[in-house]
Protein backbone atom coordinates (compact mmCIF):
# COMPACT_ATOMS: atom_id res chain seq x y z
CA UNK A 1 0.00 0.00 0.00
CA UNK A 2 1.61 3.01 -1.20
CA UNK A 3 0.68 7.08 -0.12
CA UNK A 4 -0.11 9.49 -3.17
CA UNK A 5 3.13 10.94 -4.37
CA UNK A 6 3.17 14.50 -4.10
CA UNK A 7 2.84 16.81 -7.26
CA UNK A 8 6.22 18.62 -6.68
CA UNK A 9 9.24 18.12 -4.68
CA UNK A 10 10.22 20.33 -1.34
CA UNK A 11 13.53 21.54 -0.79
CA UNK A 12 13.78 21.79 2.70
CA UNK A 13 16.64 23.06 5.21
CA UNK A 14 16.80 23.05 8.45
CA UNK A 15 19.17 25.04 10.15
CA UNK A 16 19.72 24.07 13.87
CA UNK A 17 22.55 22.12 15.91
CA UNK A 18 23.61 17.98 15.71
CA UNK A 19 24.62 16.18 18.57
CA UNK A 20 25.93 12.84 19.07
CA UNK A 21 23.09 11.40 21.82
CA UNK A 22 24.14 8.91 24.43
CA UNK A 23 21.01 7.29 25.59
CA UNK A 24 20.53 5.63 29.21
CA UNK A 25 17.72 3.71 29.71
CA UNK A 26 17.33 3.21 33.30
CA UNK A 27 13.80 1.62 34.97
CA UNK A 28 13.47 5.06 36.78
CA UNK A 29 15.24 8.26 37.54
CA UNK A 30 18.53 7.69 40.28
CA UNK A 31 18.96 9.66 43.07
CA UNK A 32 20.99 12.18 43.67
CA UNK A 33 24.37 10.74 44.40
CA UNK A 34 22.98 7.09 43.88
CA UNK A 35 25.16 4.50 41.85
CA UNK A 36 22.57 2.51 38.97
CA UNK A 37 23.23 0.22 36.35
CA UNK A 38 21.72 1.06 32.92
CA UNK A 39 19.39 -1.68 31.39
CA UNK A 40 20.74 -0.14 28.12
CA UNK A 41 22.74 2.31 26.03
CA UNK A 42 22.12 3.63 22.89
CA UNK A 43 24.34 5.79 20.79
CA UNK A 44 22.38 7.77 17.99
CA UNK A 45 22.46 11.12 16.12
CA UNK A 46 20.35 13.58 17.91
CA UNK A 47 19.45 17.46 18.15
CA UNK A 48 16.17 19.15 17.11
CA UNK A 49 17.11 19.93 13.19
CA UNK A 50 18.56 16.47 12.71
CA UNK A 51 15.48 14.73 14.38
CA UNK A 52 13.45 16.50 12.19
CA UNK A 53 15.39 15.82 9.02
CA UNK A 54 15.23 12.03 9.87
CA UNK A 55 11.45 12.04 9.86
CA UNK A 56 10.78 14.56 7.14
CA UNK A 57 13.26 12.30 4.79
CA UNK A 58 10.93 9.00 5.04
CA UNK A 59 8.27 10.86 3.55
CA UNK A 60 7.90 11.20 -0.84
CA UNK A 61 8.48 14.82 -2.75
CA UNK A 62 10.98 16.04 0.07
CA UNK A 63 14.47 16.71 -0.24
CA UNK A 64 15.94 17.50 2.70
CA UNK A 65 19.30 19.46 3.66
CA UNK A 66 20.84 19.88 6.93
CA UNK A 67 23.12 22.85 8.25
CA UNK A 68 24.70 22.63 11.55
CA UNK A 69 28.41 23.81 13.19
CA UNK A 70 30.69 20.74 13.57
CA UNK A 71 34.02 19.84 14.86
CA UNK A 72 36.00 18.44 11.83
CA UNK A 73 35.03 16.08 9.10
CA UNK A 74 36.67 13.42 10.63
CA UNK A 75 35.13 13.37 13.72
CA UNK A 76 31.87 14.27 12.86
CA UNK A 77 32.10 11.32 10.11
CA UNK A 78 29.50 9.27 12.10
CA UNK A 79 27.06 11.96 12.66
CA UNK A 80 27.01 12.37 8.69
CA UNK A 81 26.66 8.99 7.68
CA UNK A 82 23.26 8.61 10.18
CA UNK A 83 21.58 11.38 8.12
CA UNK A 84 23.08 10.30 4.44
CA UNK A 85 22.12 6.70 5.29
CA UNK A 86 18.77 8.24 5.83
CA UNK A 87 18.75 11.02 2.14
CA UNK A 88 19.67 14.22 4.05
CA UNK A 89 22.24 16.12 2.71
CA UNK A 90 24.80 17.37 4.64
CA UNK A 91 27.47 19.55 2.16
CA UNK A 92 25.58 22.58 4.01
CA UNK A 93 27.08 21.67 7.51
CA UNK A 94 30.41 23.64 8.64
CA UNK A 95 33.11 21.87 10.25
CA UNK A 96 35.88 23.17 12.40
CA UNK A 97 39.50 21.93 12.84
CA UNK A 98 39.26 22.02 16.44
CA UNK A 99 36.98 21.11 19.14
CA UNK A 100 34.26 18.01 19.88
CA UNK A 101 31.37 17.90 17.91
CA UNK A 102 28.58 18.98 20.23
CA UNK A 103 26.88 15.97 22.67
CA UNK A 104 23.39 15.04 25.14
CA UNK A 105 23.66 12.05 27.86
CA UNK A 106 20.08 11.91 28.06
CA UNK A 107 19.21 9.51 31.10
CA UNK A 108 15.52 7.98 30.24
CA UNK A 109 13.27 6.73 32.98
CA UNK A 110 11.00 3.70 31.87
CA UNK A 111 8.90 4.24 34.61
CA UNK A 112 7.88 7.70 33.55
CA UNK A 113 8.90 8.23 29.76
CA UNK A 114 10.79 11.23 31.19
CA UNK A 115 14.51 11.75 29.98
CA UNK A 116 16.36 14.17 31.57
CA UNK A 117 19.36 15.80 29.03
CA UNK A 118 22.47 17.35 29.83
CA UNK A 119 24.49 18.29 26.83
CA UNK A 120 28.24 19.52 25.89
CA UNK A 121 28.60 21.87 23.47
CA UNK A 122 31.86 24.05 22.48
CA UNK A 123 31.98 24.23 18.97
CA UNK A 124 31.66 27.79 16.94
CA UNK A 125 28.73 28.84 15.76
CA UNK A 126 26.81 29.29 12.32
CA UNK A 127 27.58 33.15 11.44
CA UNK A 128 25.67 35.03 8.73
CA UNK A 129 29.01 34.00 6.33
CA UNK A 130 28.74 30.88 7.03
CA UNK A 131 25.08 30.51 6.09
CA UNK A 132 25.53 32.75 3.18
CA UNK A 133 28.09 30.81 1.47
CA UNK A 134 26.39 27.30 2.41
CA UNK A 135 23.09 28.92 1.08
CA UNK A 136 24.16 30.27 -2.34
CA UNK A 137 26.61 27.10 -3.08
CA UNK A 138 23.13 24.68 -2.67
CA UNK A 139 20.61 26.88 -4.33
CA UNK A 140 22.73 27.20 -7.88
CA UNK A 141 19.93 24.54 -9.35
CA UNK A 142 16.64 24.79 -7.01
CA UNK A 143 16.07 27.09 -4.58
CA UNK A 144 14.49 26.62 -1.30
CA UNK A 145 11.33 26.23 -0.51
CA UNK A 146 11.29 25.66 3.39
CA UNK A 147 13.68 26.94 5.27
CA UNK A 148 13.45 26.15 9.75
CA UNK A 149 15.56 27.88 12.24
CA UNK A 150 16.06 26.17 15.60
CA UNK A 151 16.03 29.08 18.53
CA UNK A 152 19.41 28.70 18.88
CA UNK A 153 22.31 31.09 18.55
CA UNK A 154 19.57 34.04 17.97
CA UNK A 155 21.48 37.11 16.82
CA UNK A 156 22.88 35.55 14.17
CA UNK A 157 19.71 33.31 13.07
CA UNK A 158 17.77 36.79 13.38
CA UNK A 159 20.74 37.99 10.51
CA UNK A 160 20.24 35.10 8.33
CA UNK A 161 16.81 35.03 8.33
CA UNK A 162 16.70 39.11 7.31
CA UNK A 163 19.30 38.22 4.61
CA UNK A 164 16.97 35.23 2.76
CA UNK A 165 14.30 37.06 3.37
CA UNK A 166 15.70 40.12 1.60
CA UNK A 167 17.22 37.76 -1.25
CA UNK A 168 14.31 36.13 -1.92
CA UNK A 169 12.42 39.75 -2.18
CA UNK A 170 14.65 41.01 -4.02
CA UNK A 171 14.93 37.95 -6.21
CA UNK A 172 11.42 37.62 -6.58
CA UNK A 173 10.76 34.07 -5.07
CA UNK A 174 9.99 35.21 -1.56
CA UNK A 175 6.11 33.82 -2.18
CA UNK A 176 7.86 30.22 -2.72
CA UNK A 177 9.78 30.62 0.25
CA UNK A 178 8.27 29.60 3.97
CA UNK A 179 10.98 30.77 7.05
CA UNK A 180 9.98 28.73 9.95
CA UNK A 181 11.59 28.93 13.74
CA UNK A 182 11.19 27.20 16.13
CA UNK A 183 10.90 28.96 20.54
CA UNK A 184 11.39 25.58 22.48
CA UNK A 185 13.67 27.32 25.11
CA UNK A 186 12.34 30.23 26.43
CA UNK A 187 14.76 31.10 28.91
CA UNK A 188 17.78 31.61 25.80
CA UNK A 189 19.20 34.73 25.86
CA UNK A 190 17.47 36.95 23.21
CA UNK A 191 14.91 34.66 22.15
CA UNK A 192 12.33 36.27 22.00
CA UNK A 193 13.40 38.71 18.72
CA UNK A 194 12.70 35.37 17.03
CA UNK A 195 9.05 36.16 17.53
CA UNK A 196 8.39 38.05 14.33
CA UNK A 197 10.69 35.90 12.05
CA UNK A 198 8.83 33.45 10.88
CA UNK A 199 6.20 32.76 8.77
CA UNK A 200 5.53 29.34 11.21
CA UNK A 201 6.11 29.98 14.64
CA UNK A 202 6.63 26.45 16.53
CA UNK A 203 6.22 27.13 20.49
CA UNK A 204 7.12 24.39 23.00
CA UNK A 205 4.59 23.79 26.54
CA UNK A 206 7.84 24.48 28.29
CA UNK A 207 8.10 27.93 26.53
CA UNK A 208 3.91 29.10 27.06
CA UNK A 209 4.63 27.71 30.66
CA UNK A 210 7.74 29.81 31.87
CA UNK A 211 5.78 32.68 30.26
CA UNK A 212 3.01 32.29 32.48
CA UNK A 213 0.38 30.55 30.70
CA UNK A 214 -1.24 27.17 31.45
CA UNK A 215 -3.17 26.87 28.08
CA UNK A 216 -2.11 26.75 25.04
CA UNK A 217 -5.35 28.84 23.14
CA UNK A 218 -4.59 31.67 25.64
CA UNK A 219 -0.92 31.96 25.13
CA UNK A 220 -1.49 31.71 21.09
CA UNK A 221 -4.12 34.83 21.72
CA UNK A 222 -1.64 36.71 24.33
CA UNK A 223 1.83 35.90 21.53
CA UNK A 224 0.04 36.35 18.39
CA UNK A 225 0.21 40.29 17.99
CA UNK A 226 4.09 40.02 18.17
CA UNK A 227 4.43 37.92 15.30
CA UNK A 228 3.69 38.39 11.72
CA UNK A 229 0.55 39.11 10.83
CA UNK A 230 0.48 36.06 8.25
CA UNK A 231 2.00 34.13 10.08
CA UNK A 232 0.78 30.41 11.59
CA UNK A 233 1.53 29.66 15.07
CA UNK A 234 1.60 26.65 16.66
CA UNK A 235 1.94 25.17 19.98
CA UNK A 236 2.29 21.46 21.24
CA UNK A 237 1.21 20.67 24.73
CA UNK A 238 2.31 17.16 25.08
CA UNK A 239 -0.57 14.26 25.72
CA UNK A 240 -3.04 17.24 25.27
CA UNK A 241 -1.96 17.49 21.99
CA UNK A 242 -1.30 20.95 20.11
CA UNK A 243 -3.11 24.05 19.13
CA UNK A 244 -2.53 26.46 16.31
CA UNK A 245 -3.44 30.42 15.42
CA UNK A 246 -4.20 31.42 12.16
CA UNK A 247 -2.98 34.74 12.68
CA UNK A 248 -4.74 36.48 9.90
CA UNK A 249 -8.05 35.40 10.62
CA UNK A 250 -7.66 34.77 14.63
CA UNK A 251 -9.12 30.93 13.49
CA UNK A 252 -8.00 28.13 16.31
CA UNK A 253 -7.04 24.83 15.22
CA UNK A 254 -7.20 22.30 18.53
CA UNK A 255 -6.04 18.23 17.80
CA UNK A 256 -5.84 15.74 20.18
CA UNK A 257 -2.66 13.37 20.83
CA UNK A 258 -3.53 9.92 19.41
CA UNK A 259 -4.51 7.25 22.42
CA UNK A 260 -0.71 5.81 22.92
CA UNK A 261 -0.47 1.83 24.86
CA UNK A 262 2.87 2.93 26.57
CA UNK A 263 5.06 5.56 26.44
CA UNK A 264 8.40 3.85 24.98
CA UNK A 265 10.45 7.73 23.79
CA UNK A 266 9.53 10.66 24.04
CA UNK A 267 13.16 12.06 22.15
CA UNK A 268 12.13 13.53 19.27
CA UNK A 269 8.59 14.00 19.54
CA UNK A 270 8.31 17.52 19.11
CA UNK A 271 10.88 17.55 16.21
CA UNK A 272 8.36 14.68 14.96
CA UNK A 273 5.45 17.59 14.88
CA UNK A 274 7.68 19.85 13.10
CA UNK A 275 8.30 17.77 10.61
CA UNK A 276 4.91 16.90 9.97
CA UNK A 277 3.84 20.43 10.06
CA UNK A 278 6.27 21.27 7.29
CA UNK A 279 5.09 18.17 4.93
CA UNK A 280 1.73 19.01 5.46
CA UNK A 281 2.30 22.74 4.59
CA UNK A 282 4.55 21.73 2.11
CA UNK A 283 1.78 19.91 0.02
CA UNK A 284 -0.77 22.64 0.71
CA UNK A 285 -2.56 20.91 3.10
CA UNK A 286 -5.18 22.94 5.40
CA UNK A 287 -4.13 23.80 8.79
CA UNK A 288 -6.59 21.17 10.57
CA UNK A 289 -5.24 18.89 8.57
CA UNK A 290 -1.92 19.01 9.06
CA UNK A 291 -2.06 19.78 12.68
CA UNK A 292 -4.09 16.58 13.26
CA UNK A 293 -1.37 14.98 10.70
CA UNK A 294 1.44 16.01 13.06
CA UNK A 295 -0.26 15.57 16.19
CA UNK A 296 -0.88 11.74 15.07
CA UNK A 297 3.30 11.54 13.84
CA UNK A 298 4.27 12.93 17.02
CA UNK A 299 2.17 10.48 18.99
CA UNK A 300 3.26 7.29 16.99
CA UNK A 301 6.91 8.41 17.49
CA UNK A 302 6.26 8.49 21.45
CA UNK A 303 5.23 5.05 21.41
CA UNK A 304 8.29 3.46 19.72
CA UNK A 305 11.74 3.85 19.85
CA UNK A 306 13.94 6.23 17.33
CA UNK A 307 12.60 7.42 14.76
CA UNK A 308 12.11 4.39 11.86
CA UNK A 309 10.12 3.41 9.94
CA UNK A 310 6.97 6.38 11.04
CA UNK A 311 6.49 6.62 7.12
CA UNK A 312 4.89 3.31 7.10
CA UNK A 313 2.74 3.65 10.02
CA UNK A 314 1.54 7.60 8.56
CA UNK A 315 0.17 6.03 5.34
CA UNK A 316 -2.92 5.53 5.87
CA UNK A 317 -3.29 9.02 7.04
CA UNK A 318 -1.58 10.31 3.95
CA UNK A 319 -4.11 8.65 2.13
CA UNK A 320 -7.24 9.74 3.82
CA UNK A 321 -5.78 13.56 3.81
CA UNK A 322 -5.23 13.32 0.16
CA UNK A 323 -8.82 12.06 -0.42
CA UNK A 324 -9.76 15.22 1.24
CA UNK A 325 -8.02 17.89 -1.22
Amino acid sequence: MQAQQPESQAKVLAVGQLYQDFILHVDHFPEEDAKKRANNLEIRSGGNCGNTLRVLSQFPGVSAWCMSSLGSKAEAGGLLQVLEDQHVHTSTCVFHDHGLNPSSYIIHASDTGTRTIISYNKTEDLTLEDFVAKVEQASTDHKFHWVHFEGRNVNNAVKQIEWLDNKALHEGWRNQLTISVELEKPDREDIDSLLDKGDVVFFSKLFAERRGFNQAHEFLKAYAERCQPHALIFCTWGAQGATCLHRPSQELFESPSIPIEQVRDTVGAGDSFTAGVIYGLSNKWSVKDALEFSCELAGRKVAQSGFDRLYEQMIPSLQRFSLRR
